[in-house]
């Protein structure tokens, strides 16, 4: 191989080093930080509320000279500058309270709705002391911070009527920025639902000791009347900007529920209560719920009246509600209000506005809110107009989407009767039939039938029927509207057998196929679809989509579908194999609400006592089919025969029944509607078992409760102890138990002159003796 071939060792050279390097042939505008306090220039004109500067683009020479002349600045100036955000309002909390405050938070859990006395109790309040006087000065901070602020609303229930007082006045009139905070607003809710309990004793004239401690001199801290004064004062020139913030919103109709004298308030703690959706969203609340927010004092001395009906208001502040609703109606045009009715933040405030308009008297009225959403059939109403009402877009649209359902159903439950009927006459009848399987507009009719009389509920069965025999309900499970009119038979006897017959029609149940009402419903199939699940064999298709469905009814028919499907994606780790036969909740709630309707009761409970044992066992097994059997024991509607009967079909199954966790929730409504000859027999069927059921996790209760151990021993005493029954000799035993005493006492007698020691009967022997001796 030639010399001039070989590899030479070396490093070679990369094609980098070879390559100069390419010079960009447009200019970029590249984001430039602040010289001052290190933001960029575009987000420090956003915080400053300016508009934001526009860079001029320049060429690289000019960029290159604007580089050599920053290298001769100071060095520090990319230090930052102070740091004010709208995240924090109040400035950022300061570092040494902010730690103070997460140490003391898992003091705060544990104590909280835990009972105090004495020196505990002493300790806590010292505790509770300390934590004040820390918080002093750092009110709004410690509101607006994201790790504070839940501390904060931990702290406020265990404060005392003065306390709150002293909270409220400390955020001075910054009210509007607080409720626009993220993390202020809740902290402004839990202030607010404590205050009413101090509005309540305020108007009762009942105060803190330290009210009568004030020195005119230093200053008079203001009553919590006169802070909702204030704050009423402060927030009512931009409550109609403020009432469509996700933030603002909620405290404001909050304020709107506590300006309502006896309207029970949501409670703080996880629990559900009245109201509840009003006020918090249901991401809110899993979000306290995580958090383990209870609303209970450290000092275990809770007396709210916020979730009592008798909770009062003082004189004061009875005027500011129509004060407000007023600024709402004239800050707001007909189409802010038509906006906020389909928004999910503004849909609860129109509710809650709806709602007072009736308590004042003014729903009837033209121009009131009634009157813009429902476009104008107010104000042809209030005119005399006997002209036909035209369905109009807006109210159509409401039925029909998924956000408006809940302001068509306030509409419909609140509107004055002749308000109601034109409603229900121009935007219902006539399409009843297909309404009720919407996926949507369902709720809104079943909320509607709450309200009709027997003439228009028999022309909505007609409908129904008129739509495939109502078998589509079923098998789209959408049966808010048969629930509905179960529940308003019970109120209008006359219309449970239309009712009745209009069930058979959706389940395409048989005439003499009654028996099979109870299992078809409990699952919610059809007949036909029930006996093949049965039968193993393939059910018939589904009922083909109408030819003639309206574009809307395709669209809320997809977006359902898909909400169902996410729903099922989000839970599919959780998922489990269905069973096409268990218990449905909703067939369930129908089957309960139809023990109580007097006319066709019977023919449920038939079918109900037709099926096997095991079906009912199964059933009293069941968290949902357990609630049926409880209403059959508790409703007073139904024959005593059917107990009876139900109670001996139980006889050989009491052990099982008693060893259940459920079952033996149904075993103690049992025990208590049972009479005293059933009582006992249920008993005595269980005595072979005791021993096995004393050792059982659920059986021992019911074992303890019955005392079948003292039935087995002595039946008498348990018959006085359990059944308070005495026995019909009882009396003669207590007449001859004197005279039993008296003979014993005459036999004791005997026995003692009887029974005599040796030295005795000696000395009775050698008087004898002497007696002979003497006479002779």
């Amino acid at each position: 191989m030639p010399k001039e071939h070989i590899r030479k060792r070396g490093k070679r050279k990369t094609k980098a080093s070879d390559e100069p390097p390419l010079q960009p042939t447009t200019h970029v505008s590249e984001p430039e930080p602040s010289v001052s306090t290190g933001i960029h220039p575009a987000r420090a004109a956003m915080l400053a509320g300016q508009s934001i500067p526009v860079q001029a683009h320049s060429s690289p020479q000019d960029a290159q000279l604007e580089d050599s002349e920053r290298e001769g600045k100071d060095e520090n100036q990319w230090i930052r500058g102070p740091r004010v955000e709208s995240e924090f309002p109040f400035g950022v909390l300061d570092p040494d309270v902010k730690a103070y405050f997460k140490s003391i938070e898992e003091q705060i859990k544990d104590w909280e709705g835990v009972s105090s006395a004495g020196e505990e109790r002493e300790d806590r309040q010292n505790f509770l002391s300390s934590v004040l006087s820390e918080l002093r000065g750092h009110e709004l901070s410690a509101a607006t911070d994201p790790e504070t602020s839940i501390i904060l609303e931990r702290l406020m229930p265990s404060l005392s009527d003065w306390g709150r007082r002293v909270i409220g006045d400390s955020f001075g009139d910054k009210w509007e920025e607080l409720i626009r905070h993220r993390f202020g607003s809740h902290v402004v809710q839990t202030w607010m639902t404590l205050a009413a309990d101090t509005l309540d004793r305020e108007s009762k004239g009942i105060w803190p000791p330290q009210q009568a401690k004030q020195d005119p001199m230093a200053g008079r801290l203001p009553t919590m009347t006169s802070l909702f004064s204030s704050i009423i004062s402060i927030l009512l020139p931009a409550i109609h900007r403020l009432i469509s913030s996700p933030y603002a919103s909620p405290p404001l109709r909050l304020l709107l529920l506590i300006l309502t004298p006896r309207r029970i308030l949501p409670a703080l703690g996880t629990e559900r209560s009245e109201n509840e959706g009003l006020i918090r969203s249901k991401k809110s609340d899993k979000w306290r719920k995580n958090q383990d927010v209870k609303g209970k004092s450290i000092l275990g001395d809770d007396q709210s009246t916020a979730q009592s009906s008798n909770r009062a208001l003082p004189e004061d502040l009875r005027l500011y509600r129509k004060e407000i609703r007023q600024a709402l109606m004239e800050g707001l045009g007909e189409a802010e209000w038509k906006a906020m009715g389909v928004d999910a933040v503004g849909s609860p405030t129109v509710q809650l506005i709806l709602e007072f308009e009736v308590d004042e008297g003014d729903a009837e009225k033209q121009g009131s809110l009634f009157d813009i959403l429902t476009e104008g059939i107010v104000t042809q109403i209030c005119s005399n107009d006997q002209s036909v009402f035209e369905a109009r877009p807006y109210l159509l649209s409401l039925i029909m989407t998924q956000t408006g359902t809940r302001l068509s159903e306030c509409i419909l439950s609140l509107a004055p009767q002749k308000v109601f009927d034109a409603i229900w006459s121009t935007y219902f009848e006539g399409k009843l039939g297909k309404l009720a399987g919407h996926p949507y507009a369902n709720f809104v009719v079943a909320k509607g039938v709450s309200r009709l009389q027997l003439g228009k509920i028999e022309k909505l069965i007609e409908e129904v029927l008129g739509n495939s025999g109502g078998r589509g309900l079923i098998k789209a499970a959408r049966t808010s509207v048969v629930q509905a009119l179960v529940d308003r038979s019970l109120v209008l006897t006359d219309s449970q057998r239309a009712v009745f017959d209009l069930i058979k029609s959706c389940l395409e149940l048989p005439h003499d196929k009654h028996a099979f009402l109870v299992p078809c419903l409990m699952v919610l199939k059809t007949f036909p679809m029930y006996q093949s699940i049965l039968t193993g064999e393939k059910a018939t298709s589904p009922e083909p989509a109408e030819g003639n469905m309206e574009d809307d009814d395709v669209q809320a028919e997809a977006s359902f579908a898909a909400a169902a499907r996410l729903s099922a994606w989000q839970n599919r780790r959780s998922a489990k194999p269905k069973d096409d036969l268990a218990p449905n909740m909703q067939g369930c709630l129908i089957l309960q609400a139809m023990v109580g309707m007097e006319q066709v009761n019977e023919i449920l409970l038939e079918s109900l006592l037709s099926l096997p044992i095991d079906s009912i066992i199964a059933y009293a097994k069941s968290p949902i089919a357990s609630h049926l059997l409880d209403k059959v024991f508790l409703e007073r509607s139904v024959p005593p025969k059917y107990k009876k009967k139900m109670m001996m079909m139980f006889m050989k199954s009491y052990k099982e029944l008693v060893e259940d966790r459920l079952g033996s929730r149904v075993m103690d409504t049992i025990w208590e509607q049972a009479d005293g000859y059933m009582k006992e027999k249920i008993a005595r069927s269980l005595i072979p078992f005791v021993t096995e059921l004393g050792g059982s996790q659920y059986g021992k209760f019911f074992i303890r409760r019955a005392d079948i151990v003292l039935l087995n021993r002595r039946p008498d005493e348990w018959r006085e102890k359990v059944l308070s029954v005495r026995h019909h000799f009882a009396h003669q035993k207590e007449a001859s138990t004197p005279f039993v005493g008296l003979r014993d006492d005459i036999t004791k007698r005997k026995k003692e002159k009887h029974e005599k020691d040796e030295i005795d009967e000696l000395f009775d022997s050698v008087d004898t003796r002497k007696k002979r001796r003497i006479q002779n």
